[in-house]
């Protein structure tokens, strides 16, 4: 239980140069996701092509996953750009991305190269740098341009400014 709530709690706010690096890394990672599973839930062309990928990638149940993977992309990703539940956001887009990164990217790695070659192909995969950072965030928080800093701050006020009864 202590695990979910930490989840959704507003952790300290970040200030200076590091929250700005966490607003460009919400929105670009955000965006990014909110727009490929909006596509993949309401275009044709963008849902075939995911459960296309599901299933050489050997993901059980293809046509019921690729539009639950979009929806999760497309609602996380608006709200990793909010601001709102960001930790949680950022964690369930991760593991999209581990996934992803082990299944149908280490696919499309040459065979036969040596281990130096292979990491080098590996972290070129898209979808590994991206876990990093979406894993920073989760760490860290959604920063001080978030919704839920604002909410959390305005919440501290309102409660400073109550009167208290014994």
């Amino acid at each position: 239980m202590r695990f979910l709530s930490a989840l959704v709690s507003v952790p300290p706010v970040r200030r200076g140069a590091e929250a700005w690096l966490l607003l460009a890394a919400r929105g670009v990672a955000g965006v990014m996701f909110s727009v490929s599973g909006w596509h993949k839930l309401f275009t044709e062309a963008g849902r075939a092509r995911m459960v296309t990928t599901l299933h050489e990638a050997g993901i059980p149940w293809p046509d019921v996953s690729a539009p639950l993977l979009g929806g999760i992309e497309w609602i996380a990703g608006a709200l990793l750009v909010l601001g709102v539940l960001g930790r949680l956001s950022s964690l369930l887009l991760a593991a999209i991305c581990v996934v992803a990164a082990l299944t149908d990217g280490v696919a499309r790695i040459p065979a036969g190269l040596g281990v130096l070659d292979w990491l080098s192909w590996f972290f070129y995969l898209s979808e590994v740098p991206l876990a990093v950072l979406l894993c920073w965030i989760a760490l860290v928080g959604s920063g001080r341009f978030a919704l839920e800093a604002r909410w959390a701050s305005d919440g501290q006020q309102a409660q400073r400014r109550q009167p208290r009864y014994r």
